[in-house]
Parts: structure tokens; sequence; C-alpha cells
């Protein structure tokens, strides 16, 4: 029995171009991949270039040393995006004071988050107070010939 295509209920979902679910380029795999996984694919990074010296393989997390840590890890990516932007997240992962820091677990790691959100909101704060907007007039200055009617 063929499987027809069309029937197939299970779509692939193409990842060559970036979406609202799938914003970031993978780093170790073709295509773009979600924040929690993301976020995920910089600790593990991080973690290898570490300890192992080097770069992790391609797809690495399909390998059965990694299939548990990074799904534990995805699912603490998850956690940490409900209370914080993806931005604020990556950045504090890569700035200096979390060099040491291999698990989203890490407690030291929430100060920094904590203070890039901050940086982010106070951005966001000074874009609104600076923009000013001009309320025109719909037909100008001129008097309305139509209101004597």
């Amino acid at each position: 029995m063929e499987k027809n295509p069309q029937l197939n209920p299970k779509k692939s979902q193409d990842t060559s171009t970036p979406s609202n679910k799938r914003p970031y380029k993978s780093k170790f795999k073709e295509g773009y991949v979600t924040p929690p996984n993301y976020i995920t694919e910089l600790i593990f990074e991080k973690r290898h270039e570490f300890f192992n010296n080097g770069r992790c393989p391609e797809n690495f997390w399909s390998n059965k040393k990694y299939t548990g840590p990074y799904r534990g890890q995805v699912i603490q990516a998850s956690k940490l995006l409900k209370n914080y932007r993806a931005e604020s997240v990556a950045k504090a992962l890569q700035d200096k004071r979390a060099k040491f820091i291999f698990k989203l677990q890490d407690k030291k790691l929430i100060p920094i988050i904590e203070e890039y959100e901050k940086q982010v909101k106070e951005k966001v704060v000074d874009k609104s107070d600076n923009s000013k907007v001009r309320i025109s007039k719909p037909f100008g200055n001129k008097k309305n010939k139509f209101g004597e009617l």
C-alpha cells in the first residue's frame, strides 16, 4: 500500500527560512530552530568547548550520550523563556561573568539575565518617551465649506 503525501496529516516543517516559531539560525544543523533549542545549543557549545577542546558534532542531540541532557536543558530553557526574553538569556550566557556556567539551572545565571532584561526594558522606555505623535487635521487649516449646507 502506497502512502499518499496529500493524505498524510503530519506536515514536514520547512526550517530553511526563519519564521515566528523558528527565528534563530542553528549552529549545528542547516535551518532555523526555536528559542529554547537555540539557547540549549549555546550551552552545549560552551560546555563542549570547555571540556572537550572542540566543537560539538552536527546533530549531536541524536547521539545517545547527549539526548537526555539536551532534553533537560531544552525544558529548563523553556522555563526561563516564560519569564525572560530569549535575547537576554543568550547574551547572559555569552557574558564573561557566565564563563563557568554550563547548565541553565545554575542560580548564578539569573542575576545576569535580569541585568540584560533591565537594559532591554530601559531601551523600550527611552524609545517610547522620545517619540512625539503629531496629530494633523484631515483637510488642513481651511474653513469647512460644507458646514454651511
